[in-house]
């Protein structure tokens, strides 16, 4: 046993300069960019700057062009840009109030600073403040998010979002969620984010169990087609559990089975693109490692490049989600340089 450690620690520092070579240096990594899309970067800086009309016109041309994806995307990131400058998009709002993208931000806004004020912890770690600033903001969402659906009847984009607000509702609001779930199979049935949210609504921290997230997860995976990021909620559903319960449960056959439907999704000759498939890659790459699948983590990280994102690793408690990814990745590498011969 001696002997064989040794003689894998002599490979791994012979091999160990050739894997790392196969992966961007570390300074190099950023944490949830989107450097890569400049179109998108500006408009949040136009917007940052008191200018709203490249937000505006970003997401008209992606709803015109019937890409409804990245319009969510885009519609996510302007109101996440919102939470450190939102003067902006109160001035867009005061010159086009019934305009469906800017009704779909402020939307998403009030949504997410509902839950920055919230923030993460479980309810016994939540102050009385934290609760009231939490429902300030979830109580102004539902008629906003009722007029961008009168306004955009064809988007799922604003149904997704009133899961997310049933979620944060006392009690659920179930016939809410169904009434959001039924809007958004209607529109788009295999829709991302939407299921993303559903699979929360349905977990046992929120308003399920783990016999309902993961019926849900494994149902919908079941009934996507190939290639599907539907494909990836088994896995995330496994996540959450692991989050949650002691032991090494991403190390159970299901969870090896729930890895494998992933990496159907997530290929690694492809890299990652936009920054959803990064967050499922970091995911992915995070539970290869912790079922001792380093090759195929090594390889995920070398799809990923530069690009950490801060699920699952913040989700896990770090207060350093680039630190987190740093440190699998070199555990990936270090097991990979051990192997080679």
């Amino acid at each position: 046993m001696a002997f064989s450690r040794i003689r894998k620690s002599l490979r791994a520092m012979k091999n160990l300069e050739k894997v790392e070579a196969g992966l961007p240096p570390e300074d190099a990594v950023v944490l949830d960019a989107d450097d890569d899309d400049p179109e998108l970067v500006e408009a949040v800086h136009a917007a940052w700057a008191g200018d709203p009309g490249p937000v505006a016109r970003l997401l008209e041309a992606a709803r015109q062009a019937g890409d409804r994806e990245l319009h969510g995307h885009y519609a996510a990131e302007a109101a996440e840009a919102a939470l450190d400058r939102d003067r902006w998009l109160q001035d867009w709002l005061a010159g086009s109030p019934d305009d469906p993208d800017a009704l779909l931000v402020f939307g998403g806004y009030l949504l997410d600073r509902a839950w920055e004020s919230r923030g993460g912890a479980y309810a016994s770690r939540t102050s009385d403040e934290q609760f009231a600033g939490f429902h300030h903001y979830l109580g102004q969402a539902e008629p906003v998010l009722r007029r961008a659906i009168a306004a955009d009847p064809a988007s799922p984009a604003p149904w997704a979002l009133m899961i997310t607000y049933a979620v944060g509702s006392p009690g659920g609001r179930r016939d809410l969620y169904d009434e959001a779930w039924a809007g958004v199979l209607r529109l788009n049935r295999y829709d991302r984010e939407a299921h993303r949210v559903a699979l929360q609504y349905n977990c046992a921290k929120w308003h399920g169990s783990n016999e309902e997230m993961f019926a849900f997860a494994y149902a919908a995976s079941d009934s996507a087609p190939a290639g599907s990021p539907l494909h990836m909620l088994p896995l995330r559903a496994w996540v959450e559990l692991d989050v949650r319960e002691k032991g090494r449960v991403l190390d159970r056959p299901e969870c090896r089975e729930a890895a494998n439907r992933a990496l159907t999704v997530c290929p690694p000759a492809a890299p990652a693109a936009y920054r959803w498939d990064r967050a499922d890659r970091n995911m992915l790459a995070r539970v290869l490692c912790a079922q001792d699948r380093y090759d195929e983590a090594y390889a995920q990280f070398q799809a990923l490049g530069v690009h950490a994102t801060s699920f699952p690793w913040t989700y896990y408690g770090t207060r350093d989600a680039r630190a987190d990814f740093l440190t699998f990745r070199g555990a990936a590498a270090l097991k990979v340089a051990e192997e080679m011969r």
